[in-house]
């Protein structure tokens, strides 16, 4: 049997190799591709056994009509990051939309001319999961707007030339009164709907950017388009402090900054105190409302002094750095009708006029309900009558009553609720108070976000 000689570079050396070599490399080279073969097989059996997304289907309906609502935009955000997907949608002519969507949680924020948009203002959207290969539903009911001389605002976000996405952008009319808003899609593309005639500023607000201030006029039935946002990576301010919880125990909670007039977070600037400390950086000039303890985590601000002096207010220019410590309390637990605290889906109730029922907080005198339309924001019943130098209780319900009916007192703006509204009851404990100018003290409240009631049929 002859010699086989196979010649390998190693620098300029030449080595010889005999044939018995030759077999053996042979050998586990053909064993070599036999087991990757198996081994790519397998994974690609592996990828081939499920899909890599989920399905996101729903239909946008009119809550009156019960009509699909065609051209409704749907702005699909990553709830882990509060920031829009690569998937906006559009719905079709009979109000359906689809999309595929990789595995996670998201949520959804839907706008369309002449409709309020959803979730409604101060209201934060219901998360849901998608799973690989699952189908998750998602339904929504638009409620016409009430604005009847509207156009729309649309334009771009962008910074440097580059869109930038998740922004929060804000139409003010000339006297800083009112504001409409919407948030920028993956690209920093925006429309503003239902904006009554007239002229505004519109600016951009999130977390690291300062924004410049763009005008508009709007006239009916018309769209303002190219309004251009532009923003810049300088945003300087600070905000730092602690919360003190009074009469409780100890419990780290969310602080956050919120548009003053649209009362929406402002992207990014957000957070969650640590050993009851928190500090945000690199906010934008502007003012904002200042909050904490927004979740449902049995803590609720001191309402006393929101209901004596509003919402603390902070002012940013030129990277200035501020303090501001909050106190907060115990919520009232309220049983019925309410959502889940773990969730902002409104609960279905039937009765136009319901009875609502909370447990007994300690040390209270008297208690105040307060019912809001949450399309609106207006209080249709109950709360308080800020329109004097002191606040001045709509409604005194004695300590000894844990219930009461809507309307008992005859004093609400609509006889009944709405059948397809969707509105927020909360109640306040008060307490009698001898060295307060009005006579009593808030010591408490239920949570923000719960008491969401949605009538039906």
């Amino acid at each position: 049997m002859g010699v086989r000689v196979y010649l390998s570079a190693i620098g300029s050396n030449m080595v010889v190799k005999p044939d018995i070599d030759m077999k053996r490399n042979l050998f586990f080279i053909v064993l070599s591709f036999i087991f990757f073969n198996v081994l790519l097989t397998a994974c690609s059996n592996d990828d081939d056994g499920g899909p890599a997304t989920g399905k996101l289907t729903g239909t946008v309906t009119d809550i009156e009509s019960q009509a699909g609502l065609e051209g409704v935009k749907i702005i699909v955000f990553d709830a882990e990051t509060n920031s829009p997907t690569e998937n906006s949608l559009s719905t079709d002519a009979s109000g359906n939309f689809t999309s595929d969507l990789i595995p996670g949680t998201y949520f959804l924020k839907f706008y369309k001319q002449g409709y309020d948009a959803l979730p409604p203002r101060g209201i934060e959207a219901v998360s849901f999961s998608i799973e690989a290969g699952g189908t998750t539903q998602q339904t929504a009911e638009m409620t016409p707007s009430t604005i009847t001389n509207a156009g729309f605002i649309s334009g771009k976000v962008a910074s440097g030339g580059t869109g930038i996405a998740g922004v929060l952008v804000v139409a003010e009319d000339a006297g800083n009164k009112t504001a409409f808003s919407t948030v920028s899609d993956k690209d920093g593309n925006y429309s503003i709907y239902n904006v009554p005639q007239g002229g505004y500023q519109v600016k951009g607000y999130i977390m690291n950017y300062s924004s410049n201030s763009v005008g508009a006029s709007v006239t009916i039935n018309t769209e303002t388009p190219d309004v251009n946002v532009e923003l810049t990576a300088d945003a300087a301010g600070s905000l730092n402090g602690a919360v003190k919880n009074i009469a409780t125990d100890n419990k780290d909670v969310d602080v956050t900054l919120v548009h003053p007039i649209t009362k929406e977070t402002i992207p990014g600037l957000s957070t969650k105190t640590v050993s009851l400390s928190y500090t945000l950086t690199n906010i934008p000039d502007g003012t904002y409302i200042a909050r904490a303890t927004y979740d449902n985590d049995e803590r609720v601000m001191d309402p006393d002094r929101i209901a004596k002096f509003g919402e603390p207010i902070v002012t940013f220019s030129g990277g200035n750095s501020l303090t501001l410590t909050f106190d907060i309390t115990g919520s009232i637990t309220i049983n019925t009708p309410t959502n889940e605290a773990t969730t902002t889906q409104p609960v279905e109730i039937t009765s136009t006029t319901p009875t609502f029922e909370w447990t007994a907080y300690s040390s209270t005198s008297d208690y105040v309900i307060e019912v809001m339309d949450i399309s609106t924001g207006t209080i249709v019943w109950g709360g308080f009558d800020n329109s004097g130098a002191d606040p001045v209780k709509n409604i005194v319900i004695p300590s000894s009553q844990k219930s009461i009916q809507f309307n008992s007192d005859g004093n609400a703006s609509i006889a009944e609720l709405i059948v397809g509204r969707t509105y927020r009851w909360k109640v306040y404990a008060s307490k009698d108070d001898q060295n307060s100018p009005v006579g009593w003290t808030l010591i408490s409240s239920s949570e923000d976000q719960l008491g969401l009631i949605k009538v039906s049929n």
